[in-house]
């Protein structure tokens, strides 16, 4: 019987070794990739919400007039309902760029813990200009005060920079001491969730009920077009109901993302624990729940 030579029983148990190096560092930060996976969907299932509260400001004003006004004029409608909406639009440019900081720190995690050399075309050189001229919704005070932006700033330059060194470990233990800088932007994007989103809707809901009013009124003089504008405001007001669901689906995703950091943080020399295993699994629910309830994003066409 021939047995191989030396030399290929060498390379043999080299090929063998390095495969079991790989795939024992592949699993051990299996627990980072769902992290950075499930943090992927919460950024990008908040994006939806920046487009549907202009649109909705614009739909609002658009319907108020339609049913309201005594001489209808679509073109000028839509003109005023821009002017109307201008300020929530600007905003939402600026909210925008903080859930980039979010999206990209997943991306960054993501990449490391698949070890490869994360790649980025955009720049965030205006990224404490944009926030720091955005006030929280409702009031006069900026989202973010000068701590709280610098930390921002920061995570966002260190995130360039970790994406040229390719040194694994130590730059995920980098990420996870960004604990309080992430917990500051996921929470000035909760509270736009709340307390710009979600008022958005509660303002709609409102003015529903001064609607009915108005075509109960007319409808004496239309009775069809009332039935008819009738159901389009029920309709409405469900799908309003439905929206705002979405916030709370967002804010228990934000909470386990936060919680989530906090477990990786705690546990990354021992990433197969049960209490890490256990908050990642509850973090992967509450995004599933909000990615099923996001569904419900867009108003009801009239």
């Amino acid at each position: 019987m021939q047995h191989p030579p030396n030399s290929s029983v060498s390379t043999l148990l080299l090929y063998a070794t390095a495969s079991l190096l790989l795939g024992g560092c592949a699993s051990n930060l299996a627990p980072v990739r769902t992290f950075a996976e499930q943090t992927q969907k919460m950024s990008v299932h908040f994006e939806p919400m920046l487009a549907s509260g202009v649109h909705s400001c614009m739909d609002k004003a658009m319907r108020k007039r339609l049913i309201l006004a005594e001489r209808f004029d679509a073109q000028a409608s839509e003109q005023a309902a821009r002017a109307d909406c201008a300020a929530i639009a600007q905003a939402s440019m600026s909210v925008a760029s903080l859930n980039a900081v979010l999206l990209r720190y997943a991306h960054t995690m993501a990449a490391l813990a698949d070890d490869k050399l994360p790649l980025y075309q955009e720049e965030f050189g205006g990224l404490g200009d944009a926030l720091g001229g955005l006030a929280q919704p409702g009031a006069g005070a900026p989202l973010l005060d000068a701590n709280k932006l610098s930390k921002v700033v920061k995570l966002s330059e260190h995130l360039s920079r970790l994406a040229t060194q390719r040194r694994q470990q130590s730059a995920l233990r980098e990420l996870l001491d960004e604990q309080k800088a992430v917990d500051i932007v996921s929470n000035a994007l909760k509270e736009y969730a709340q307390r710009s989103y979600r008022a958005g809707l509660q303002d709609e809901l409102r003015d529903l009920d001064l609607l009915r009013g108005a075509v109960d009124k007319a409808a004496p003089r239309e009775p069809l077009a009332a039935n008819y504008i009738r159901t389009r405001l029920h309709l409405e007001g469900r799908q309003l109901q439905e929206r705002e669901k979405i916030v709370a689906a967002y804010v228990a995703a934000v909470d386990a993302l936060q919680a989530s950091v906090a477990a990786l943080r705690a546990n990354f020399d021992r990433l197969q624990a049960t209490e890490l295993e256990r908050q990642l699994a509850q973090f992967s629910r509450d995004v599933a729940t909000l990615q099923k309830q996001a569904v419900f994003y867009g108003p009801a066409r009239w």
